[in-house]
């Protein structure tokens, strides 16, 4: 794992870096996408989230729409694609993202219509190359991340 500014980047996902989103490719071909943990962070605590199972997309173009208290806006596609399931957790609390982007916070997944091999050419990074694409961004941007905490109740 890396961290960048108090941010997380996981090893083994792709980012766009300029939409903030991530994708993880599934041994079906698949890939699920989520919100990065900057991307959270600049939203503050998410509280609805929709998707359209069955949309076709082109990059760029909007996956789902979050809303926050302070911040309505769209998830944009990292790759062209059909959505073909929405997380049932986050469809249920979104603010799951703000805890867990990576895991328990995927948002949905796609069926990319395009090969693995494309993916560089349309902007996704990994590695090394990622956590720097971060490192500028988030130090130009003066972004620390954050992660909300769960609500405990006191009796």
């Amino acid at each position: 794992m890396a961290y960048v500014l108090g941010c997380e980047l996981p090893e083994g996902l792709w980012f766009q870096v300029a939409q903030d989103v991530w994708v993880k490719p599934l041994e079906d071909g698949s890939v699920r996408v989520g919100m990065t943990d900057p991307a959270q962070t600049r939203a503050g605590r998410l509280l609805t989230m929709q998707v359209r199972v069955g949309k076709t997309v082109a990059v760029g173009k909007n996956l789902a729409t979050v809303e926050s208290g302070k911040w309505v806006g769209p998830i944009p596609a990292p790759l062209p694609g059909k959505i073909v399931e929405a997380n049932p957790v986050v469809l249920n609390n979104p603010n799951i993202i703000n805890r867990d982007p990576y895991g328990e916070g995927w948002v949905l997944r796609l069926q990319p219509t395009v090969t693995f091999d494309q993916w560089e050419s349309m902007g996704l990074v990994t590695g090394p190359v990622a956590v720097e694409q971060y490192r500028e961004k988030l130090k130009a941007e003066n972004l620390t991340c954050l992660r909300c905490a769960d609500v405990i109740e006191e009796d």
